[in-house]
């Protein structure tokens, strides 16, 4: 399994912590490093102090394209392009944009004609109709929270756009969240609490999970206060003790031309939380 590895910063670590992390995700063999971002110049930042711990090819998934212009996020990029020596991916994302398969067009035009022919930019897309505008306009796609058949529908999208098109299909990416503990259950709620925060609380991925099959069980929570079923966030996530998690990774990476391990700490700041899943997932070559 190829695989790049996301640490949120939201986890609590130290940046000698994340340090530390990326470099031994480069002596595992992962493919990339990548961050989320909010809409400022911190994930940038955060590529250029983690490609200068480990050498790695670094990426940012995904910018709001709501909380800023393109030249601000132009701008970021480029500089971090020629740190790396070219080795940087940016994807961005509608973020809070009204009617976002109409206002993003307008917006990653801008955007593309400000950067490097070569530096690959990629859409964060759920729907049908930002997968088509990923195909006209993006080198990628970042998948967000899909089940194996989520991903294969998403394919499928793109490639019946790409053929209309005539253009190639774009290369497909996606976060898959991972926490692994010795305590299965805490593993569990600690997924589960990062799922739910999304599909409860930003009404684009309310849609996305419902559009999975997922509304019965939203509406159930949402009614009890009762934690989500382990189905749920096993067709989602990755969570259990080492040894478990990685095979379900490998399931949810299905279709995916890049899977990046998203590590989940099941307690802020825990650093050996965050190794185990860097080892448990480690690429295999």
């Amino acid at each position: 399994m190829r695989a790049g590895f996301s640490i949120d910063p939201d986890q609590g670590l130290t940046e000698a912590d994340e340090a530390q992390l990326v470099r031994l995700a480069a002596e595992l063999g992962y493919d990339s490093a990548w961050t989320p971002s909010r809409a400022d110049a911190a994930a940038f930042d955060r590529c250029l102090r983690w490609h200068a711990a480990s050498g790695l090819p670094v990426g940012i998934s995904a910018v709001p394209a709501s909380g800023q212009s393109p030249e601000f996020y132009a701008d970021q990029a480029l500089h971090v392009w020629e740190k790396t020596g070219e080795r940087f991916t940016l994807a961005v994302g509608s973020g809070q944009m009204p009617h976002p398969a109409e206002t993003m067009r307008p917006y990653l035009l801008d955007l593309r004609k400000r950067l490097p022919a070569e530096l690959p930019l990629y859409l964060a897309a759920l729907g049908p109709l930002m997968l088509r505008l990923a195909v006209e306009l993006a080198d990628g796609v970042a998948l967000n929270w899909c089940t194996a058949e989520q991903v294969a529908w998403s394919r499928h999208q793109l490639a019946d756009a790409a053929n209309a098109a005539g253009r190639p299909v774009p290369r497909v990416i996606e976060y898959i969240r991972t926490a692994a503990d010795p305590d299965v259950g805490l593993a569990r709620r600690t997924v589960a609490a990062a799922a739910l925060g999304y599909a409860l609380h930003v009404p684009a991925y309310r849609r996305h999970f419902e559009r999975m099959g997922f509304g019965d069980e939203l509406r159930r929570i949402e009614a009890t206060g009762d934690t989500p079923n382990p189905e749920f966030i096993a067709r989602v996530a990755a969570a259990g003790r080492p040894g478990e998690t990685r095979p379900q990774v490998e399931r949810l990476a299905t279709g995916l031309d890049l899977p990046i391990v998203r590590i989940l700490v099941v307690r802020l700041g825990d650093i050996e939380s965050a190794r185990r899943v860097l080892e448990e997932c480690r690429p295999t070559r």
